[in-house]
This record gives structure tokens, C-alpha cells and sequence, in this order.
């Protein structure tokens, strides 16, 4: 009898034991606020992290901060001024980006995405860069961000003209996996162009929307 007591009491506490570790899982598996789970290898994922311009948001990879966003209803293009399409805007959107990662970090321009309220057809909005505008100032469309290395670079995205948008960026390693997303809201200040005896003048002008 002596014995059988002993054999129950250890199981039980070997029940116990395994209850603990299970609710201690449950519990490092909760969402946190942005709604991000820890993978069994550490990595966050799930999350979605919303920020404004002028904030930097930390990724898993880098830091990027909207530094400035700004709309124009004419732009001078390499090859000329052009007027936007009835409805639309040119939007140049500058980024500032720092590797944090622990090696150089393989990005693309499209890695940054657009949205914005009411987008009916849901398409995935790229932007164009300096291979497209041949302009130093814009994000080169492939590039290498060097470990420790920061760069401030544009982004011009022609959209529907629109009081308010959002940028994207989400999480991808090389194993496919699928971190967190981050979002930032911003409202662009609005600038006309013109040109004018071959000089280009830039004018502050009230913000219009369009549908």
C-alpha cells in the first residue's frame, strides 16, 4: 500500500508539472497589444504595428521613419513637366532606413507599398525610383543595405488624389516566413510645380482631394 501511495503522489506531481508547462506555453503564445505571436524559433509574427510620420518603427530587419510626404499636381520629370491625370496626384514619399540587422539586409523599392481609404480595387500600389525617374534622390528599385548603414531616400507613387494614405511594409525572410506588418498613416503637404524660363518654382498650395 505504501508503495502504491508513492507511485500516485509522484504521477501527480508529473501532472502538475505538465499542466504548468502547458499554461506557460498558452501563455508566452498570447498576442501581444499589436496582436504579434512568438514563433517556436522566436520570431514575431502576426502583428500589426501603426505609426505616423516622424516616427520610427522598428522591424525585425531595420528602422524606418517617414521623414516627409508630399503631393504634387505637376512634377518635373527627367524628360519634362507633367501634369497629373484628372483625379490624381504625384506623391513623393521620403524614408529613412536603418539596418539594425546583424547583416546586410537584400531590399527591393517594392518591399514599400501604398494605400489609402475607399481603395475599391485593392491593388497593391509600388512606387517608382531612380532607375525609373533617374534621379539620385530616389530609392534605388534593388539595392543592398549594408550592416550598421542608414540611407534617406524618395519614393514617387502616382495615385488617386486622396487627403490621407498609408505606407506598408511587412515582414518576409528568406525561409518565407511571415513577421508582423507595419503601417503608417500620414497626410502629404501639397506643392505646385511650374516651370517657368527653364527655372522650376515650387508653391504651397491648399490640399484638394479627389475621387
Amino acid at each position: 500500500m505504501f508503495k502504491g501511495k508513492t507511485g500516485m503522489k509522484r504521477m501527480m506531481i508529473m501532472f502538475c508539472l505538465l499542466f504548468f508547462c502547458s499554461i506557460c506555453t498558452a501563455c508566452g503564445n498570447r498576442a501581444d497589444k499589436n496582436g504579434s505571436m512568438i514563433s517556436d524559433d522566436g520570431r514575431s509574427y502576426g502583428g500589426l504595428i501603426k505609426g505616423e510620420t516622424g516616427e520610427t518603427m522598428e522591424t525585425a530587419f531595420f528602422d524606418v521613419t517617414l521623414k516627409e510626404a508630399v503631393r504634387y499636381n505637376t512634377y518635373q520629370f527627367d524628360d519634362g513637366l507633367y501634369q497629373a491625370e484628372e483625379g490624381n496626384t504625384y506623391l513623393v514619399v521620403t524614408l529613412t532606413i536603418e539596418n539594425t540587422y546583424d547583416e546586410d539586409i537584400p531590399m527591393s523599392i517594392t518591399d514599400f507599398t501604398l494605400d489609402y481609404e475607399d481603395n475599391q480595387s485593392k491593388e497593391i500600389i509600388t512606387g517608382y525610383g531612380k532607375a525609373d525617374l533617374n534621379n539620385e534622390k530616389f530609392m534605388d528599385n534593388i539595392f543592398t543595405l549594408k550592416m550598421g548603414e542608414s540611407v534617406t531616400k524618395s519614393i514617387l507613387f502616382t495615385v488617386h488624389n486622396k487627403e490621407n494614405y498609408t505606407l506598408n511594409y511587412t515582414e518576409y525572410y528568406e525561409d518565407e516566413f511571415k513577421g508582423d506588418s507595419f503601417l503608417v498613416s500620414f497626410t502629404p503637404e501639397e506643392i505646385s510645380v511650374s516651370k517657368e524660363n527653364g527655372v522650376t518654382e515650387q508653391s504651397s498650395t491648399e490640399n484638394t482631394t479627389g475621387e
